[in-house]
């Protein structure tokens, strides 16, 4: 067997196939895999756009209602949809009462509650409450979705949750709790309503 024969025959073939082989790996490696992982990720990016796309159309037809609604005085104000009280303490109060009694039948005491200062929001009174409490996972997560089903309508901001220990089961832990709650009234003064 002379030194060329080994690129002959079985070996040769043997030989070119595997090399054949790293090549196309190679290629794929590093041209065909790498585009496939763009066009995928295009993919994606394009898919999100377009449901944003639909998202934002459904809402742009739902604006002339609500301008209309707007001009004929009404402001989608339904009964019920905004705190009651001719002043924004009166407001805090029956606030503070609600969500309350919404602690209570979700088993969580309050530790305080901090009245915020109103403010102005077009046509509407924001009313806040500052609330702080401990209770177990079970128990708050209950009196999130209180307040989050509750009329008049109520928003959570500023949430806080911290517990003292780590333990391998937290379910029943004391979890120290503090968040804002939100809720509006008619009228554009401290202590004007609307009609």
């Amino acid at each position: 067997m002379t030194g060329g024969d080994w690129l002959i025959g079985r070996r040769g073939q043997a030989l070119a196939l595997g090399a054949t082989l790293l090549v196309l790996f190679a290629i794929w490696v590093g041209c065909v895999q790498p585009l496939a992982a763009w066009y995928g990720e295009r993919e994606e990016t394009l898919r999100t756009q377009r449901a944003l796309a639909e998202r934002m159309e459904g809402l742009a037809a739902t604006l002339p209602l609500l301008r209309r609604s707007v001009q004929s005085g009404s402001g989608g104000r339904d009964a019920g949809a905004t705190l009651s009280g001719a002043s924004d303490s009166v407001a805090s109060a029956t606030l503070q009462e609600r969500v309350q009694a919404m602690a209570t039948a979700a088993g969580a005491s309050l530790t305080s509650v901090e009245t915020l200062p109103a403010e102005t929001t077009g046509a509407w009174r924001r009313i806040g409450l500052r609330i702080t409490l401990t209770a177990s996972w079970p128990v708050l997560t209950h009196l999130l979705q209180a307040l989050d089903d509750a009329t008049p309508r109520m928003l959570v901001d500023d949430l806080h949750i911290h517990a003292a220990i780590l333990v391998a089961h937290p379910v029943g832990l004391p979890l120290d709790t503090s968040f804002i709650v939100y809720a509006f009234r008619a009228g554009g003064a401290a202590g004007e309503t609307r009609p």
